[in-house]
């Protein structure tokens, strides 16, 4: 019934960016499946943060965005919110959504829409469905349909104002609503790729994954090609992230798409807000296929990282 949007072009939903033919991706290396042998687990979601104010702050809702299938209704989903949303994430990780948010005081709100819809006409609907925890610890799920206006206005206030990408809007995007939404006033929000946690839902660091697609050496794929030029409001945003979670490490995975480059790279940011920097690099075999051996390549890396955060904070 629900579906993780994806990333193609804007302009023609079946073209899909470039991928590497063996190695798989982040999302493969890091599934908590993966992880789980290594005594962790992650999340992810989309988030704002407040520009209008100095310093900036992130606004204390989460978003999780689900599309839904073009043969089900959004009423369909409402007469069984519970068991859609359960079938889609699986208890555990709705308890452990439900459980950081409680820990950083923030509101978990599911984004599920009819990606087929016509944005352009204000009245199309999207269901903003809001997970509470009831006095027995149960998950409890309320829900609105709103118009793309309202949910525009919504956007807006969480951003602390218009937020713009520019006038050509995205070239990728995970869904219609996004790319629709990057030629407006009211950008929707970037996400964190992942939040790692450890068995007891204490975070112990932030992803972010970066693809090559050049054909340049992976090592010279650093944060200072990106910050603080082209893409600074998307690592001040994941600092302000951190800095609401504690003292826990970034890490950028850059990994590339051409089959000529062999490995990955790790790098460590750290820094204030505005001010972040590298503070170090490791680097890691492709996996050449998805056995847990070649895949802890990957998370052993990380696991290198988390360490060196430690000693040297």
């Amino acid at each position: 019934m629900l579906s993780r949007p994806f990333l193609a072009r804007c302009n023609d939903r079946n073209s899909l960016p470039a991928s590497h033919p063996t190695s798989g991706s982040p999302e493969d290396w890091f599934s908590n499946e993966n992880l789980a042998a290594h005594g962790l687990h992650g999340i992810s979601f989309d988030f704002f943060v407040n520009w209008d104010v100095n310093p900036i702050t992130l606004t204390p809702v989460v978003w999780i965005k689900r599309v839904l299938g073009s043969m089900y209704t959004y009423t369909q989903v409402i007469q069984n919110i519970g068991d859609v949303l359960t079938t889609e994430f699986g208890v555990s990780y709705l308890n452990t959504l439900k459980s950081f948010s409680n820990a950083y005081n923030l509101e978990v709100q599911f984004i599920v829409f009819r990606d087929d819809l016509d944005w352009s006409i204000n009245t199309s609907e999207i269901l903003l469905v809001n997970m509470l925890q009831g006095e027995s610890c149960d998950l409890i799920f309320t829900h609105s349909l709103v118009s793309i206006e309202s949910f525009k206005t919504s956007i807006r206030a969480n951003s602390g104002g218009p937020v713009r990408i520019g006038p050509k809007g995205l070239i990728y995007g995970t869904s219609n609503l996004e790319c629709y939404l990057s030629g407006t006033d009211s950008l929707y929000p970037g996400d964190v790729d992942m939040v790692i946690l450890d068995f007891e839902n204490r975070p112990v660091c932030i992803l972010e994954f970066k693809k090559h697609t050049l054909g340049s050496t992976i090592e010279n794929q650093r944060l200072s090609n990106y910050y603080p030029n082209s893409d600074r409001r998307k690592y001040d945003r994941l600092a302000v992230l951190r800095d609401l979670i504690g003292d826990i490490p970034i890490f950028i995975f850059y990994y590339p798409t051409r089959t000529e480059i062999a490995r990955g790279k790790c790098e460590l940011i750290g820094g204030v807000t505005g001010n972040l920097s590298a503070r170090g690099c490791w680097y890691f075999d492709l996996p050449i296929n998805d056995s847990k051996s070649e895949i802890d390549k990957v998370i052993n890396c990380l696991s290198k990282g988390i360490a060196y955060h430690n000693e040297i904070k």
